[in-house]
């Protein structure tokens, strides 16, 4: 079996980038509760197993603390939502789909020097989109509409958003000048 880089990975950040943003501040919360449990329960463990079986231990690290700090994002935003019901969206139904591809192909993926590059590539995509346009953008109209609290929650996500993509630059750097 051989790892479809194009399909697998690249479908992943196409997911991110074709965001749904909602005119309603609420919407935008349940959309941001579905994407940070899928964070927290598949993509960030995948990457994470990638990193370990690649022998990269730290990186796993990384994104097992990525994983931890997703899953607080869900968290403060379920506090004002408690009463939302979230389910999978078609396009986070995809993007697990996706993700099992590559869990099935683990073996493939962490003896190719392309897996652990792409999965550092894929994670800084996706939390450059949160971080720059995503949660920003949240915020934004949660102020528009008279929502200081939830655009507070918006902004601490954004800057957590924000060390995480730090973090998987430095990896990513490191990963590409050893």
């Amino acid at each position: 079996m051989t790892l479809n880089y194009q399909e697998d990975f690249l479908g992943i950040d196409r997911f991110f980038q074709e965001a749904t943003y909602h005119d309603q501040t609420d919407l935008n919360a349940a959309s941001s509760i579905e994407v940070e449990i899928y964070e927290h329960e598949c993509m960030y463990p995948t990457f994470a197993e990638i990193a370990r079986q690649s022998g990269a231990s730290e990186v796993a690290g990384m994104f097992e603390a990525i994983a931890r700090e997703e899953k607080e994002h869900a968290d403060l935003l379920r506090e004002l939502y408690p009463q939302l019901e979230i389910k999978d969206s078609p396009e986070t139904a995809e993007a697990r789909r996706l993700v099992g591809e590559i869990e099935a192909q683990m073996a493939v993926v962490s003896t190719d020097p392309r897996g652990l590059r792409r999965a550092l590539e894929t994670a800084l995509e996706v939390e450059s989109i949160e971080a720059t346009k995503t949660y920003p953008a949240f915020a934004r109209l949660a102020r528009e509409q008279g929502k200081e609290e939830i655009a507070q929650r918006f902004d601490s996500i954004t800057a957590s958003e924000q060390r995480h993509m730090q973090w998987v630059q430095r990896a990513l750097d490191r990963l590409v000048s050893a």
